[in-house]
């Protein structure tokens, strides 16, 4: 019983350093020869930069400062037990978005953006009702999935889309806290 624990406790390291190895590999390779197309560029872009959320010239990322001068009236507005710290976060309702702010000393910060309809886009024009494809062209095949939910990270912030019959049918920004 022990070896066999052994081995597998010894098999699950291998296999975690090489796909760290892989991928520290694969992200230090350097080419010296111009992309084949504009298709390819992109998504080699979209997979190296920090996730942003920009709409309507307003700085929507998590992290970001939040301010009702900013966002205008909410059109709905609640309280919750805070996922990002101690206390209540607050949860201001757009329409067709809805930010979960959580205090940070003196300022409120968005913890997290999330879509409810189509009206609304990423920053690279991604929206709930596209295909599958168009957020892989604009992000790449960077992303973690669970179940139909495909997961990017830069940083600190989690753009998730949850795709049901290759349509995108959620997108939610979060900060790792």
């Amino acid at each position: 019983m022990k070896k066999s624990l052994i081995v597998v406790i010894v098999l699950v390291i291998v296999i975690v350093i090489a796909v760290a190895a892989y991928f520290v590999i694969n992200n230090s390779k350097e080419t010296n020869s111009p992309a084949a197309n504009d298709a390819n560029t992109a998504v080699e872009e979209s997979s190296t930069t920090a996730i942003k959320l920009e709409f309507e010239g307003k700085d929507m990322t998590p992290g970001a400062v939040f301010s009702r001068d900013t966002f205008g009236q909410e059109s709905s507005y609640s309280e919750v037990p805070s996922c990002a710290g101690q206390g209540t976060d607050r949860v201001y309702n757009y329409g067709s978005y809805e930010i979960t702010a959580y205090q940070d000393g003196e300022q409120e910060k968005i913890y997290s953006v999330y879509f409810i309809d189509a009206q609304i886009t990423t920053t690279e024009g991604v929206k709930i009702s596209d295909d599958k494809s168009v957020m892989i062209e604009k992000y790449g095949e960077n992303y973690e999935q669970t179940g139909n939910q495909y997961v990017y990270t830069s940083g600190n912030v989690q753009l998730a889309f949850i795709v049901e019959n290759e349509f995108i049918t959620s997108i939610t920004y979060t900060l790792v806290i």
